[in-house]
């Protein structure tokens, strides 16, 4: 007697193998048919076609050419009957086999089935088809996931729903409208169409800002990049769960464990274990077009608790017991995978606090083990405003133009380093989607916070911005000065007035000065001269060295001073004649300038900043809101003298002195600065 054959079954796959919503219909089926006696292996035969269209053939040529494939090998396998999964397989295989021999089972299609008989007549009804063809709807439960969300948020009153531009995307935009267009309970809702990567970016970016949007729905399902390539939905998410603001409703228990905040979820599982159900039922007997077409039958309610704690979000209690799942962890890591990290410097290249803060930021990412390059991508753009552009019409020109970098590049972190970048970059993107992180800030911090509001506390930022600032240390120069020269009571400092934080510098050094009593650490007297011209700058140097009255002539900072022709004077010319022509001891605020030929200062530890600021972006990249993380002051500080300088000006410095110095140069180097 002869063993009667296993019936063959062949899926057709719209997708790859590793996509989750069709592994679990795939193992619903596969479960499903084992309830019903159709063991795999053992009692049915089970083939699978891979059409790979989400990220391989994702042309509409290649998808129809799969199509094609699939049914060749139908012709040949002759199978007893096809389930074709998902609307690219039910729109290039199932259509095409409609009236045939074979029977054909359809799942998880998307589009109306109305629409798919308009192309093909293959329905007489959905309770009775009548054809050779039957199958199952995913039904994504749009107005109960609505109703769910209100009762997590009472106030919800306008939701976006972002789809992509293909035929499956076109099919969840349809879904949208009918469930929403008599259903919608007072919501204000939109449907934006996101063709490629850089469009969805800009929606969410829109979502963020837009106070009225109280929640989105991601119904993307293919996203490509400028160049074609097709972005895996991971990296998609990834990104989302870093920059979105907003909860975004999950349509199946995967998206809410990898971390979208959740709601009304496709059962994916329950939908296969229903296909299965006429799969057999065909098997032992039933034609097809006497089986009804359904919607998925079942949905679940879930909810990532840990998406909402990042959000603020509280769940009710009464709402939370429903749900059929809770999560409490983000299922995937929002550690971006080689991060960009755009880098403004206000001045140029190799010049001023921005090039030595940037070597000690990227010193702290390499001790974490995040090289540049190799694990970070770092872009660069360069103010030029020391030497170049320098007028504040030019200044702000070129913050637009990093702006305008900025918006093009779409980095993961903004960092800025100096005042004009900190002015003219970190203030207009305050509020943003971007992470800003500043270093370098000279100005009182409170003048750059009542120009745009950024920080509610340095404790507790609050916004999207963090960072180091810069410290002058007022007191303690003053307090040394009087230590080497206890005899001096008579000080003129000469500041550049040619940038705001100059002139905010020297304000608050002669406020400093203006509140000593006797008991300050420099007890004479203090004047201030701020000037733009070097030609006047020069005369007054000349001036007070010759000055038997004045016994410290302070030089500071002499940047950005003016030439007769307009164009700034190099730093390395302006010390050099500095050196010569000034008698009298003085001081710098900045302790890298001592090598120079500076007599002494006492400051911040200029690289130490950046290796602060570079553990403050380390946090930042490992998923923390910079507006909870400390705007911090540096660290370190120290004394610097050059006993070169000394021996010019004739003075001895005190064994104490040198032995409370951290750094003691024995050399002037003025030709090396910038």
């Amino acid at each position: 007697m002869a063993v009667a054959a296993m019936p063959r079954l062949l899926v057709v796959h719209s997708y790859e193998p590793d996509q989750m919503t069709d592994l679990e219909q795939t193992r619903g089926l596969l479960s499903g048919l084992a309830r019903q006696g159709y063991l795999e292996g053992e009692s049915i035969d089970i083939q699978h076609f891979y059409m790979q269209t989400k990220k391989v053939f994702i042309s509409p040529e290649q998808i129809e050419e799969r199509g094609r494939e699939a049914l060749a090998l139908i012709h040949d396998l002759k199978p007893d009957l096809v389930l074709t999964i998902d609307d690219n397989a039910a729109r290039t295989v199932m259509l095409p086999l409609v009236d045939s021999d074979i029977p054909v089972v359809f799942a998880g299609m998307n589009g109306q089935v109305e629409d798919y008989d308009k192309i093909r007549h293959f329905m007489n009804s959905r309770a009775r088809p009548g054809h050779n063809v039957t199958g199952v709807l995913e039904k994504l439960y749009i107005s109960k996931s609505v109703r769910v969300m209100k009762e997590v948020l009472p106030e919800l009153g306008k939701i976006v729903f972002i789809v992509d531009n293909t035929p499956t995307g076109e099919a969840l935009q349809k879904q949208v409208e009918l469930a929403l267009g008599t259903d919608n309970g007072g919501l204000l809702y939109s449907i934006w169409k996101a063709d490629n990567l850089a469009r969805y970016r800009q929606f969410i970016h829109k979502i963020n800002n837009d106070p009225e949007i109280q929640a989105y729905y991601p119904l993307v399902t293919r996203l490509v990049r400028a160049d074609g390539s097709v972005v895996p939905l991971p990296e998609v998410t990834r990104w989302t769960l870093r920059k979105c603001r907003k909860p975004a409703m999950a349509f199946s228990y995967f998206m809410a464990q990898q971390g979208y905040f959740g709601g009304v979820s496709v059962d994916f599982l329950a939908m296969g274990r229903h296909t299965a159900r006429k799969v057999a039922q065909i098997l032992d007997g039933t034609p097809a077009g006497m089986l009804p077409i359904e919607d998925s039958s079942e949905y679940a309610i879930v909810f990532n608790v840990a998406r909402a704690r990042q959000l603020g979000i509280t769940i009710p209690v009464e709402v939370l017991s429903a749900a059929d799942a809770v999560y409490d962890s983000l299922g995937l890591r929002t550690e971006l995978e080689n991060p960009t990290i755009f880098i403004i410097q206000s001045y140029e290249k190799g010049t001023g606090c921005g090039a030595v803060l940037e070597r000690g930021l990227v010193e702290a990412l390499a001790l974490a083990g995040m090289h540049v390059d190799r694990d970070v991508t770092v872009k660069r753009f360069f103010m030029d405003t020391r030497y170049s552009h320098t007028t504040p019409d030019l200044v702000h020109a070129r913050g637009q133009a990093a702006l305008q970098e900025i918006k093009a590049t779409d980095p993961d972190v903004v960092v800025v380093l100096g005042d004009n970048a900190i002015a003219e970059v970190m203030l207009p993107l305050v509020g943003t989607d971007y992470p800003v992180l500043f270093g370098g800030m000279n100005m009182d911090i409170q003048r750059y916070n009542s120009r745009k509001h950024f920080m509610n506390t340095l404790q507790e930022p609050g916004f999207n911005v963090t960072g180091v600032t810069s410290e002058v240390f007022f007191d303690k120069i003053m307090e040394m000065v009087h230590v080497m020269l206890p005899e001096a009571r008579k000080m003129v400092a000469i500041m550049p007035d040619t940038e705001p934080w100059l002139r905010d510098l020297g304000e608050r050094m002669q406020r400093h000065a203006e509140s000593c009593d006797s008991q300050c650490e420099f007890p004479g007297s203090f004047q201030l001269e701020q000037v733009s011209s070097l030609q006047e700058f020069q005369r007054l140097v000349l001036k007070y060295s010759a000055d038997p009255s004045v016994d410290l002539l302070a030089v500071p900072t002499p940047v950005g001073l003016l030439r007769e022709d307009g164009t700034v004077n190099p730093l390395a010319d302006t010390l050099s004649w500095l050196f010569a022509n000034q008698h009298k001891p003085g001081f710098t605020f900045a302790v890298d300038w001592v090598a120079y030929g500076y007599l002494m200062a006492v400051g911040m530890d200029l690289k130490g900043c950046g290796r602060q600021l570079g553990r403050q972006l380390i946090r930042v990249l490992s998923g923390s809101d910079p507006g909870e993380i400390s705007i911090e002051t540096p660290e370190e500080y120290y004394l610097a003298v050059n006993q070169a300088r000394a021996r010019q000006l004739g003075l001895q410095i005190p064994l104490e002195f040198l032995e409370a110095a951290r750094k003691v140069f024995v050399t002037m180097t003025p030709g090396l600065a910038r």
